[in-house]
């Protein structure tokens, strides 16, 4: 039942990512990334909200909290699972992962987009 409920939710929150970006883009425009700032602020928030409600107070079954944390959520933004890992090392105090993995993170996954971007573009020989 849990491979079910994450596949449901993954799709689910594939498709509320895809309309709700849709519907931010129509109120905040460009250049800012609004629908992704967004997205990942809503999803960081109510992954919170999931995992007290299902681990700490066990008011959500287990498969359906996997099925939302993984498999909604996941689709949703894996942002708010990054937020949530980097939470879970600060309250196992492993505050040296802690900062390695919150601030390692989004400097390396930038610095693997330009690298696939330059990459690509030079294999392709598109511009810079």
């Amino acid at each position: 039942m849990k491979l079910v409920l994450i596949g449901l939710f993954g799709v689910l929150g594939v498709f509320a990512r895809y309309f709700f970006g849709i519907l931010i883009g129509k109120y905040l425009a460009p250049p800012f990334p609004y629908g992704t700032f967004v997205i990942n602020l809503t999803g960081a928030f109510f992954i919170g909200v999931i995992y007290v409600l299902g681990t700490e107070r066990s008011a959500i079954p287990p498969d359906l909290r996997i099925g939302l944390l993984v498999g909604f959520f996941g689709g949703y933004t894996t942002f708010s699972s990054y937020c949530l890992e980097s939470l879970r090392l600060v309250e196992e105090a492993q505050y040296w992962y802690a900062a390695a993995y919150f601030i390692l993170s989004p400097v390396l996954g930038f610095l693997a987009v330009l690298g696939g971007t330059v990459l690509t573009r030079t294999i392709i020989g598109g511009a810079i």
